[in-house]
């Protein structure tokens, strides 16, 4: 597979939550394991701006592009969220080349959220805006988003999906079903599998042992879309040995 393959950096949460290590310290392993990109997470930014910042510095050291993890939505109570402005100010001092949030309340694309989203573009041309499927039937469901995507687009609005292959369980979605309907909307991929407890609870897995065929639903997408591995690996010494074990399953 030809395909460029990142790494988000919930991939270390187990010394992230901790809140004594930097995302940043890691964008020199990602690299040395042979990856092409690294994905930040607002919510592991401690020091923001003096962090975005730093972050910057160290990923031009390494030549790794960035992209943003928000764990935030695109609409609040039905209007855009107010904070996008904020969030790809940050992008932009970090670099990063895209921005990640998950649909949120969506009940309608109105006039007026065209003209915020389109001043929002304009402010910001170099930086995507990428929505996220989430593990709820209004924000992940393979209807909702191409529902949402089309009007979106016959707006001429340049947004663009992340599909989570892994979301798709949790709201009851066969992965690669749902990867053929939004396949041509998607400019980004998050790998993650899943398997189901004896307790019918679902929980995260590695890329061989979930219930989801990952290579079927990544072959259902252009080699040119970019993945990242996107699930906790444990501590750094066990996170880099699953790294280099799945990015063997996917290169080939």
């Amino acid at each position: 597979m030809s395909r460029l393959l990142g790494v988000n950096t919930l991939v270390f949460n187990e010394e992230l939550s901790e809140g004594t290590v930097q995302q940043l310290t890691y964008i020199k392993t990602i690299k040395e394991l042979g990856f092409s990109f690294v994905e930040i997470r607002r919510e592991f930014l401690r020091n923001l701006t003096g962090e975005l910042l730093e972050t910057r510095t160290e990923a031009e050291r390494f030549h790794m592009p960035l992209s943003y993890s928000v764990p935030s939505v695109l609409f609040e109570s039905r209007e855009i969220n107010p904070a996008l402005t904020t969030y790809f100010e940050e992008a932009r001092m970090m670099g990063a080349i895209q921005v990640k949030v998950t649909l949120g309340d969506y009940q309608g694309l109105q006039e007026k959220h065209v003209e915020s989203l389109n001043q929002l573009f304009k402010q910001y041309p170099d930086i995507q805006l990428t929505i996220e499927n989430d593990q709820t039937i209004e924000g992940g469901s393979a209807k909702a988003l191409s529902d949402f995507i089309f009007v979106a687009h016959s707006e001429q609005l340049p947004i663009q999906l992340t599909f989570d292959t892994g979301n798709v369980l949790y709201i009851q979605e066969l992965a690669e079903e749902a990867a053929v309907v939004l396949k041509d909307y998607v400019n980004y991929i998050h790998i993650k599998n899943v398997k189901q407890t004896p307790d019918h609870q679902l929980e995260l897995a590695l890329i061989e042992t979930g219930e989801i065929d990952i290579q079927d639903v990544l072959a259902v997408f252009p080699e040119n879309i970019p993945a990242a591995i996107e699930y906790p690996c444990g501590n750094k010494e066990t996170a880099i040995d699953v790294l280099k074990a799945e990015k063997e399953q996917l290169i080939y």
